[in-house]
């Protein structure tokens, strides 16, 4: 239950930074120069043309998004589960709840005679269910599953209904044209005005009423009768007023409520959205489908990209293939940069057009130094300038990127009408985009070729196959990206072009395409190893300078006997060994090891004796050691638990008289199970002399399961995640073993045990339901605690008294 509990809370944390990170009211509503406010952008709404009556000094704005236009926003519309946990950590400072918004069921009675009573009904009816889109699909996911499964609900039983309802062709998004419609009870009062035949139905297992109205970072004064605007305007106000004409009675509500425990919704509410999209709409299946994961997707690519990056520096030895990988690095961590920052903006504007733009100046730049590291593989190194020919195939390129950059003067690179609110999503492509992909697939299909001419002599013909595989599958990948094929239009297209570059390099260097370390023939040439390397027809292909000369058939002898060396005399091997292409030939010379040899030999009989009389001597002082340490141990740890195993005889001379053998029975077995971890921790503190955590809690939870037998419920909770010094830990342990016995032997049935860090102290509350002022410890408890520099305490807590025990936090150097 405690973990539960800290799960929720620290979802419902990550919940409220999330609006931190997309509403800082605070600091930026005072630095604007329009007041503005947002509503939702919401087809079947007249909410921002009341807006601008009853705030005339306010200019409203619709927002694709609740946390829109960041750095200007002064107020905006929001449900009361995000508004509430806004206020209570500060983001805002003010909440005006406007109007009330039921998730309904609304039935079309001109299309449908369906008999609907509750969510349960809709795949039974055999008849189309639209949702409502805008802001809708996660709320209302979660307030079916809360109408499904109650209070303590998950997304398991909304998600099969509507995924059932999808997989037979009956569920439409974003619609509200179909017999049925899940949406709020407003939407259905604006159906309703426009002339449909509309029943709403409050569904029966229940559902969520929400508040919905403005939050601000500053007071919001309101101009006339804003109430009976609302309700003209065909919205329920938070009391309940309305049109009757548009809504249900006031009884028929009886099954909507509230969200009572908002931790837990927004809780559930943060993983709706992947799991709408995947397990309903079947979209996202391959790639990130939330914030969450679209952030979290693009730290582990921009890890992966540094970490190949530095290990290609590590690996090559030519210049021109580190300072490829270090180009490469650059341009894919640029890429996902402005990636990020672009969908850090959530509605499309010229900032966000511009940095999609901006795409193209990586795209392009990419293919350049594939083609400048293909060309400089065989050269010697040189200061890094460019060649002519490869600066005015960047001239081209920058050409093209300026052609994107200006396209909205000609549209000559991508068509699309500013004046469509979805223009982001419905553009086409006109002539010069194909110029800007053939200049970016061109210089690669260059690249490829010299790299295949100048592997052309490398004896593994069929390599090059490896990396063109990862290119053939980038150039398909992009040919469905153009096409809008989803499994690859719903993808992230920087990160997967990127991953592909990656795979092709790491492909092309593990294949020999890019040789990473092209010095080798100088290196061997004047190392002073008496090495030669031949190929299969015996030809010598790389030779030291002081290689060796052998007979004609030495090589196939030294190959034979491999790994074992062929012995040309008394102070020379020849050793061969078979690589690819050919055979590597090296001599050693053994002389001085021979001379070594026998001086070693002469040393070690030497030393035989000698260390046959030091063996003897080290053995029996090794014996008396060992049994002067088994002995100060043993002794220690009879010590140790002496009061303990006094303890124990005490209640099992008690145990056959008992009244309550049960109870004896379990308070014996609490004593063992206390002994035993006792001695556990005894000898830890002699291993390590730290205990993490975690691990104390386990104690914990074991000795409160044997607790249970003695009619003790005892929860244990931890926010721990440190190591603990194993005497802070047995102190720790002791005390929640004597309250554990002390409530056993009181009928003192429920313990609420917690471990935090607070303050840089380490604490341990334990709160027994009956009064704690009558538990003593004994005086060797304390004085355990006081030499350790603990503090024991006894505490009036508003509902009851608890016993703790805190340890300040130190380092390692304090002891």
């Amino acid at each position: 239950m405690g973990r539960e509990i800290k799960n929720c809370m620290s979802r419902t944390t990550a919940f409220v930074l999330l609006c931190l990170v997309f509403f800082p009211l605070a600091g930026w509503a005072s630095n604007s120069s329009e007041n503005k406010v947002y509503y939702m952008d919401d087809e079947f709404a007249a909410y921002g043309g009341i807006l601008s009556q009853i705030l005339p000094d306010y200019t409203a704005e619709r927002s694709v998004s609740i946390y829109d236009s960041v750095e200007k926003v002064m107020a905006a519309e929001a449900f009361d589960v995000q508004a509430l946990p806004a206020l209570a950590h500060g983001v805002a400072k003010y909440w005006y709840p406007q109007y009330l918004a039921t998730a309904v069921i609304a039935l079309d009675r001109d299309r449908t005679n369906a008999v609907v009573n509750g969510w349960g009904d809709l795949p039974a009816v055999g008849e189309s269910v639209g949702m409502a889109g805008v802001h809708s699909p996660e709320i209302l996911l979660t307030t079916i599953s809360y109408g499904l499964e109650g209070e303590r609900f998950t997304l398991a039983r909304a998600t099969s209904l509507l995924a059932n309802l999808r997989a037979n062709n009956r569920f439409v998004m974003s619609s509200y044209d179909e017999p049925i419609v899940i949406c709020y009870d407003y939407q259905a009062a604006a159906m309703i005005q426009s002339g449909r035949n509309i029943e709403v139905v409050i569904p029966c297992e229940g559902t969520f009423t929400f508040e919905r109205g403005l939050l601000s970072n500053r007071p919001l004064s309101f101009a006339g009768d804003a109430d009976s605007l609302l309700i003209s305007a065909g919205f329920r106000l938070p009391d309940g007023r309305c049109d009757g004409a548009l809504y249900p009675d006031a009884a028929a509500y009886i099954n909507a409520a509230g969200v009572t425990d908002i931790e837990h919704f927004n809780s559930i509410y943060l993983d709706s959205t992947h799991v709408f999209r995947r397990a309903v709409l079947h979209t996202r299946l391959y790639s990130s489908s939330d914030s969450w994961e679209h952030q979290l997707f693009a730290l582990v690519y921009m890890i992966i990209v540094i970490a190949w990056a530095a290990s290609v520096f590590h690996r090559a030895m030519q210049k021109s293939v580190r300072r490829s990988a270090f180009l490469a690095g650059v341009i894919l961590l640029g890429w996902m940069a402005v990636r990020l920052l672009k969908y850090q903006i959530v509605q499309a504007s010229t900032l966000t057009r511009y940095l999609w733009f901006s795409y193209y100046l990586f795209q392009l730049a990419l293919p350049l130094v594939a083609l400048w590291l293909a060309a400089a593989l065989d050269k010697p190194d040189s200061d890094g300038r460019l060649p002519k020919w490869l600066r005015v195939i960047a001239a081209v390129s920058g050409a093209l990127l300026v052609l994107v950059f200006t396209n909205d003067l000609h549209r000559l690179v991508f068509r699309y009408d500013l004046n469509d609110p979805a223009w982001s999503s419905n553009y086409g492509y006109g002539p010069g985009f194909w110029f800007v992909q053939a200049a970016c697939w061109a210089p690669i299909a260059v690249a490829i070729v010299i790299l295949l001419v100048k592997s052309g002599r490398t004896p593994r013909k069929k390599s090059f196959l490896f990396p063109a595989a990862f290119m053939a599958l980038l150039m398909l990948y992009n040919v469905g990206y153009v096409a809008r094929i989803p499994l690859a239009y719903e993808s992230d297209l920087t990160m997967v072009i990127g991953l592909f570059a990656l795979l092709f390099f790491e492909a092309a260097m593990r294949t020999g395409m890019i040789p990473v370390n092209t010095k080798y023939t100088a290196l061997f040439t004047h190392s002073t190893l008496n090495m030669r390397i031949i190929n299969s027809g015996g030809k010598t292909e790389m030779s030291s300078v002081s290689a060796i000369h052998y007979n004609s058939d030495m090589p196939a002898s030294a190959l034979a006997s491999y790994p074992l060396p062929v012995q040309q005399d008394e102070n020379t091997l020849l050793y061969a060994a078979g690589i690819t292409g050919g055979s590597a030939l090296w001599q050693e010379d053994i002389t001085g090891l021979n001379r070594l040899q026998r001086a070693v030999e002469e040393s070690v009989r030497r030393l035989a004796a000698a260390n046959a009389v030091l063996a003897e001597e080290e053995q029996i002082k090794r014996g008396i050691a060992e049994r002067d340490a088994k002995t100060q141990l043993m002794a220690q740890l009879e010590a140790e638990i002496a009061d303990p195993i006094l303890m124990l005889s005490g209640i099992a001379q008690r145990l056959g008289g008992a009244v309550d053998r049960r109870k004896e029975t379990a308070r014996f077995t609490l004593s063992l199970c206390y002994i035993k971890r006792r001695c556990n921790l005894f000898f830890r503190a002699w291993e390590t002399g730290s205990l993490p955590a975690g691990e104390l809690v386990v104690y914990l939870d074991e000795m409160a399961g044997i607790a249970g037998y003695a009619g003790l419920k005892v929860i244990v909770t931890s926010e721990l995640k440190a190591t603990l010094f194993v005497r802070e830990a047995t102190l720790f342990y002791d005390l929640f073993y004597h309250i554990a016995d002390w409530a056993a032997n009181r009928n003192c049935p429920h313990i609420l045990a917690h471990l935090w860090a607070e303050n840089r102290n380490i604490t341990m509350r334990l709160r027994p339901s009956a009064d704690v002022t009558a538990f003593v410890p004994d005086t060797l408890f304390l004085e355990s605690v006081a030499s350790t520099g603990g503090e024991f305490a006894v505490k009036d807590l508003d509902d009851a008294v608890a016993v703790s025990l805190s340890f300040s936090e130190r380092g390692e150097g304090d002891g």
